[in-house]
């Protein structure tokens, strides 16, 4: 059984500068279908991994308080 690997991520700055481009040419009005069909996907992506990355931060955190505390 093959093992997963992680993909790349980018920079969390570049993510939602990324962001506020795909949002404004979802938005244009002279965009196709299938362009805005595959920008909304690759949003959402963005966003997995920003809120992957920020819960994993969160972890982290709880994690090395509980270690304080003990």
């Amino acid at each position: 059984m093959r093992k997963a690997r992680q993909g790349w991520t980018m920079p969390e700055e570049d993510a939602r500068s990324m962001l506020t481009m795909i949002e404004e040419r979802i938005r244009a009005s002279d965009i196709r279908v299938e362009h805005r069909d595959v920008l909304i996907r690759l949003r959402a992506m963005i966003e997995d991994d920003l809120a992957a990355e920020e819960q994993g931060r969160a972890l982290m955190v709880g994690l090395a308080e509980a270690d304080r505390t003990t």
